[in-house]
C-alpha cells in the first residue's frame, strides 16, 4: 500500500523547474567558504551579494554523486536504521521552547530535565526510532546549551540521535561527544550514532551559520541533513507545487555543497514545508496541505534516489486532545504511505511551539496500528485457509483450531493503549479515556524504565567536553 501524488510527467516538470530556478534565480549563500567552493565548481558567483547561480549539469552531477542511502546505528551497534528506499522511521520532536510537564501536565518552559525524560521515553518505546533535543534547555548557559541538551539525550537512550547545533563550534563538540561514546571518530564515521540538522532560510537563502555547520559536519564525515521550513503564501509561493520547487532548491543547495566538499558525503535532503494560515499568520502543522507537500516531496526524493526527511505526528492544537490526535495521525499515515524515510516532529503541538510526551506515547501506538494497515493482506494457500474452513464447517468455530494459534499474532494487531474491552470492564476500571491512559503509561515508563547507563568514564569525558567549552 503506497500513496502516490505525482505522475511521471509532473515529476519531470518539477525537476525541470528546480534546475531552472538554480540557473536563472539562484540562491544566496552567506558563507565565504561555500562561495569559494561554488566558484571552484563552476557556479556563477557574485561575491558582493553572495548570490550564486548553479548550472543544471552541476546540480544533476551532485545528486548523482550523493549516496543512495544513509545508515544509522545505536550506541551499541546492535540496531541499524537503513534510510533508503521504502523504509520509514520516526524522529522525536525537537527544540520546542515549551513542554507539557509530565507530572503536572501544565505548559512550562523547556529545561534540560525534560530532554532527559523525553530521551528515556524514546528509549522505552518500540516505534519511536530516533531521539532528539525534545525542547530547549533554557535553564543552561547559552554558550554551551546545545552540549547540555545532547548530554541529556546521550545519557538516557541508546537509540540514534538527530542533533541540532547552534554554531559550527557546537557541531564539532557534539560530534566529539558522539565519538567518545562510539569509541573514536573513525568508529563514529563507520557507524553513525547521529546526523546533524541544518536549515536553509526561505526564500532561497543559506545563512553563514547554518552553512558553516553543514561544512564542518561534512568535513568530519558525519551525515548531514538540509531541510527548509517554507511557508506557502509567505516565504514560498502560495501554490503547493511552487513551494515544493523552492523547498527542493533550498534543500539541494546543502546537498550540492556537501558533495562538492566530498564526493559521496552522507547527505539527507528534506523539508518541513507547509502553508501559512492567512487568518492567523501561523505556520500550520495540522494543515492537509502539509501532508500533500510532504508526500509529493517524498516521491520526488525517491525519484532522485535520495534519503528523505519529512514530517508527521504533529498538530496545531494547544492540548493533546481530539484535534491533536486527528491531525497527528493523518500526517503520520500520509508520511508512512509516501515512504518518508525519516518522519520528524512526533510530539509537536501548538504548531511546534510545545512538546507533548503524551502525544509521543499516543503516536507510538498509532504508528504500530498504521503499520499493520500498510502491511496489508497475504493471499496464499495457507492464508485463504480453505482446508480449515472445510474442517470447521457450518456451525463450528475456529477458537481452538491450530490454524488460529499459528497465525493469530501474525495476522491480528494487538493494541497496548487503545481500549477494546466491553463497557462494563472499562467502567469498572474508572472509565479512563485515551489521554488518561497515555499519561499513566508515560509516568509508568518514567518511574520504571531503566535506560542502559553510559560507563562512568564516558560520562566524565562528556562532562569534560562541556566544562572545557564553558571555560573557553
Amino acid at each position: 500500500m503506497k500513496l502516490t501524488i505525482l505522475s511521471k510527467n509532473e515529476i519531470e516538470t518539477l525537476h525541470l523547474g528546480i534546475l531552472q530556478t538554480f540557473e536563472e534565480t539562484g540562491v544566496k549563500i552567506y558563507s565565504k567558504k561555500a562561495i569559494e567552493i561554488m566558484r571552484g565548481a563552476g557556479a556563477e558567483v557574485d561575491e558582493k551579494t553572495f548570490h550564486v547561480k548553479i548550472p543544471s549539469y552541476l546540480v544533476e552531477e551532485c545528486i548523482k554523486n550523493a549516496p543512495k542511502y544513509v545508515h544509522l546505528y545505536d550506541r551499541n551497534s546492535k540496531q541499524q536504521l537503513k534510510l533508503e528506499k521504502d523504509n520509514f522511521y520516526t524522529v522525536l520532536a525537537s527544540t520546542t521552547p515549551k513542554v507539557i510537564d509530565p507530572e503536572t501536565f501544565q505548559r512550562v518552559q523547556g529545561k534540560k530535565e525534560y530532554i532527559a525524560k523525553a530521551a528515556k521515553i524514546v528509549d522505552a518505546l518500540p516505534n519511536i526510532h530516533i531521539a532528539a533535543q525534545f525542547c530547549l534547555a533554557l535553564d543552561c548557559p547559552p554558550e554551551v546549551q546545545e552540549l547540555h541538551e545532547l548530554e541529556a539525550v546521550f545519557m538516557n537512550t541508546v537509540k540514534p540521535v538527530m542533533a541540532i547545533a547552534y554554531s559550527p563550534q557546537g557541531a564539532r563538540k557534539i560530534i566529539e561527544m558522539a565519538a567518545i561514546i562510539k569509541g573514536g571518530i573513525d568508529k563514529l564515521k563507520k557507524e553513525p550514532l547521529l546526523f546533524i540538522y541544518t536549515e536553509p532560510t526561505s526564500p532561497l537563502e543559506y545563512s553563514n551559520k547554518a552553512m558553516n555547520i553543514l561544512i564542518e559536519t561534512v568535513k568530519l564525515g558525519i551525515p548531514v541533513l538540509s531541510a527548509p521550513c517554507t511557508q506557502a503564501g509567505a516565504t514560498g509561493p502560495v501554490t503547493l507545487a511552487g513551494t515544493l520547487i523552492q523547498s527542493f532548491v533550498e534543500s539541494l543547495t546543502g546537498l550540492i555543497i556537501a558533495q562538492l566538499i566530498k564526493k559521496g558525503a552522507p547527505t539527507i535532503i528534506g523539508e518541513v514545508s507547509t502553508i501559512m494560515d492567512m487568518r492567523t499568520a501561523v505556520m500550520s502543522y495540522g494543515a492537509p496541505e502539509f501532508s500533500v507537500i510532504n508526500a509529493a516531496s517524498s516521491q520526488l526524493a525517491h525519484y532522485y534516489e535520495l534519503p528523505f526527511f519529512g514530517t508527521g505526528g504533529c498538530s496545531d492544537s494547544k492540548l493533546p486532545d481530539g484535534q491533536a490526535i486527528a491531525e497527528a495521525v493523518i500526517s503520520l499515515f500520509s508520511a508512512m504511505l509516501s515512504r518518508t524515510n525519516l518522519i520528524h516532529d512526533v510530539g509537536y503541538i501548538e504548531g511546534a511551539m510545545t512538546g507533548s510526551l503524551e502525544m509521543v506515547i499516543i503516536i507510538d501506538e498509532f504508528f504500530s496500528m498504521l503499520n499493520r494497515i500498510i502491511k496489508g493482506m497475504k493471499v496464499n494457500e495457507k492464508t485463504i485457509a480453505l482446508d480449515v474452513i472445510n474442517a470447521v464447517g457450518p456451525g463450528g468455530h475456529y477458537l481452538s483450531h491450530k490454524h488460529t494459534l499459528k497465525f493469530l499474532l501474525e495476522e491480528h494487531w494487538m493494541p497496548s493503549l487503545i481500549d477494546r474491552r466491553r463497557y462494563e470492564f472499562w467502567k469498572a476500571e474508572n472509565a479512563k479515556d485515551m489521554l488518561t491512559r497515555a499519561r499513566e503509561k508515560l509516568q509508568k515508563i518514567l518511574k520504571e524504565h531503566e535506560s542502559e547507563p553510559l560507563p562512568e568514564e564516558i560520562k566524565q569525558k562528556l562532562t569534560n567536553v562541556i566544562r572545557e567549552e564553558s571555560d573557553y
